[in-house]
């Protein structure tokens, strides 16, 4: 393939996942705690000037580095606000450059057919899709861990030259800036990756020296100006306690990546069973990669969806270069197979969307789950299609085709999913009713209070600090006359309410998630 034609395909393979996942960003209400705290430190950042030790509830946030919430701060300046689209922006940004990573991977290695293919398998994965369009530094974390592998494939092939290495040990830094020793996963699956003889030619020496330069900014701040603070309860309690609570069975959650990687799961599976028949060196590298990261997780004490997006890349990967490579090296028969299971699959689920099946979803699988006939007929059809797609192409021995359609058929249900489910989410997580009444009832920079604790989405909404108070404060409180606002759920107002002040009542009741929530205030409210 010429140069203007791979660029043509990296230019398609980009735009279809910024479509995918582009589509939904921005347009559910903030929800995530996590998502929270970036967007609030950005804030922070704005209206302080405080770069590198921004405060978060009055105090100096010292659990994660800066990349990220620098990346959305940066988004925010043209406006001078942070909003739901500026704090998603860096991680659609990331997600693309995680897309372009594994095209230049698979096309550095297998040509660009391969790294095409790959691309769109990773941009069509379920679980890159639920998390690519949120403002969560993992996808950021996973840009720079698989950048990083393409320059150590560059060093390797170049016979561990400079330039590359520093390439390589740069973006694990970068990694790490972006949430701290997650960023690791790539130092380390570059060192396990290398055949141990070659471990001494990545110069771990180049490596101190680079990462020790651009990581300054956050150890060496965090060092000189709240040393106790972020040695003792960052390091060793927040980082600490991550890696080692729960017990060891807890740590299989990471298994459910073999659901989230769906559609491609049943194509890995088909891959490693033709592996043998042409062995790759380079193929041995980014599965020891993939495998590396996947354990390290794995190990972690707490696990989350989010915390499996680094994996997915490498599994997108391997199954591009099976639908590309594998029926000219005796792979046809596998591949067909192959493309007959997703097809069965395919129809399996078309069956179970049809079913009362989905109305079991609750929680916050319940917005992804169609709510009118139309979108569930709309969605079975393009199944039913894909699946018909996929066993023509078998038929033909078009396994390539077959990728495309596969990977086109999935994007489309994810385009149909993009456009409807932010209206489903808000309709059940939306604290905006909430935090608007509270706003209401309480001055700027006067205190809203919240008993017994409340996540750091209400902060961002209210715009306003916030008082968590205890069973004893919150009754000295409610004795008294009505002033300004009080958050709680209803269920402690039930409880608190008998104690409470006759000028005490209910100004807006809002149910968010499994709780009513509601704002208390004065009787003249």
């Amino acid at each position: 393939m010429s140069v203007p034609e791979s660029r043509l395909a990296l230019v398609a393979v980009l735009a279809f996942a910024a479509l995918v996942v582009g589509l939904p960003a921005g347009r559910t209400p903030l929800w995530d705690p996590n998502e929270a705290r970036y967007m609030l430190l950005a804030r922070d950042i704005l209206d302080s000037g405080r770069w590198l030790i921004p405060d978060l509830r009055g105090e100096p946030y010292l659990n994660k580095p800066q990349l990220f919430f620098w990346s959305v701060a940066l988004a925010s300046l043209p406006g001078r606000e942070v909003t739901e689209w500026t704090a998603a922006l860096p991680a659609v940004l990331s997600s693309l450059a995680t897309v372009a990573a594994v095209f230049a991977i698979g096309a550095r290695t297998w040509g660009v057919g391969a790294g095409a293919m790959a691309a769109l398998a990773l941009g069509c994965t379920i679980g890159f899709f639920a998390i690519g369009h949120h403002g969560q530094s993992d996808v950021m974390v996973t840009a720079w861990t698989w950048w990083a592998l393409y320059a150590l494939l560059a060093a390797r092939r170049r016979g561990y030259a400079t330039l590359p290495l520093i390439g390589f040990y740069a973006c694990v830094a970068s990694a790490i800036m972006s949430k701290g020793p997650m960023g690791l996963l790539g130092l380390v699956a570059g060192f396990a990756g290398v055949a141990f003889a070659d471990v001494i030619r990545l110069r771990p020496l180049i490596g101190v020296v680079v990462l020790d330069v651009l990581l300054a900014p956050w150890y060496g701040t965090y060092l000189v100006g709240h040393g106790s603070s972020f040695v003792g309860d960052t390091v060793v309690g927040h980082y600490g306690s991550w890696a080692f609570r729960r017990g060891a069975l807890t740590r299989l959650e990471s298994l459910w990546v073999l659901a989230y990687a769906l559609p491609w799961t049943v194509f890995l599976v088909g891959a490693a069973t033709w592996w043998r028949r042409l062995p790759d060196a380079e193929r041995r590298l980014i599965a020891a990669w993939t495998l590396m990261i996947w354990v390290l997780i794995g190990l972690s004490g707490i696990h989350r969806a989010r915390y499996l997006i680094p994996i997915y890349p490498g599994l997108a990967l391997l199954v591009g270069e099976f639908l590309t490579r594998a029926a000219a090296h005796g792979g046809a028969p596998v591949l067909r197979r192959t493309l007959y299971a997703f097809a069965a699959l395919v129809v399996v689920v078309a069956a179970l969307a049809l079913s009362p099946a989905p109305s079991l979803i609750r929680g916050e699988g319940r917005p992804w789950v169609p709510d009118t006939r139309a979108e569930t007929a709309l969605i079975v059809a393009v199944l039913v299609a894909t699946a018909l797609g996929a066993v023509v192409a078998a038929r033909r021995a078009a396994f390539t085709h077959g990728g495309l359609v596969v990977a086109l058929g999935i994007g489309a249900i994810l385009l149909v999913e993009g456009a409807r489910y932010p209206a489903r989410f808000a309709r059940d997580f939306d604290v905006r009713p909430i935090t608007a009444a509270a706003q209401a009832l309480t001055p700027p920079g006067t205190a809203v209070r919240v008993y017994p604790d409340i996540d750091l989405n209400y902060d961002f909404y209210l715009r306003r600090p916030v008082v968590e108070l205890d069973r004893a404060r919150a009754e000295q409180l409610l004795a008294s006359p009505a002033s300004s606002a009080v958050i709680m759920s209803r269920k402690w107002w039930a409880v608190l309410r008998r104690q409470a002040h006759p000028s005490w009542r209910i100004i807006v009741a809002h149910r968010v998630a499994r709780h009513e929530m509601v704002v208390l205030g004065g009787s003249g409210a």
